[in-house]
């Protein structure tokens, strides 16, 4: 990916096409799209892979440092960055929607309706996380799917993304 388009650079330099300036100037442009926006770090981490991080550390709930563990990273930096603030008020709103479809799929268990609601739920507490930080990787918030809003962000996501 990063690779790819580097390569792509340097041919279009090579060709003639990108003076060495540009091609320079492109090429921080990629690399400082993988370490965070403007060069911005927590903890010496990008903020891109510190919001990536933080939405992954919820594959921790097993040892119960999936609930902690992004409360912590979100508390840590959200006051040095915006993206931070918002990627983790999406992440808080995501876990606390799951404990609700928790309880209530739990209780419905005894009608055998909930065993396949906590099936999903589940299978939706592993996938939505890898989706949330391949978005955060590259720079866009990602508001889960069947996620309800307790601490606001709809106002801050963009309309659309890139894709």
């Amino acid at each position: 990916m990063i690779a790819d388009e580097i390569e792509r650079l340097h041919a279009l330099k090579m060709a003639g096409t990108l003076t060495a300036e540009q091609f320079e100037r492109a090429k921080e442009q990629i690399l400082t799209a993988v370490t965070g926006t403007d060069g911005e770090r927590i903890c010496g981490i990008g903020v891109n892979a510190w919001c990536a991080l933080m939405h992954l550390s919820q594959m921790l709930w097993w040892t119960g440092a999936g609930i902690v563990a992004p409360i912590a990273m979100w508390i840590v930096g959200r006051q040095q960055s915006r993206l931070v603030d918002l990627q983790g008020r999406i992440i808080i709103n995501w876990m606390i929607s799951s404990l609700i479809y928790g309880l209530v799929s739990g209780m419905l268990v005894f009608v055998a309706v909930g065993i396949p609601m906590l099936a999903v739920l589940g299978i939706l507490t592993m996938i939505l996380p890898l989706i949330g930080a391949l978005r955060a990787a590259e720079g866009y918030p990602w508001r889960y799917w069947l996620s309800l809003e307790f601490l606001a962000t709809e106002e801050e996501l963009p309309n659309e993304l890139p894709y």
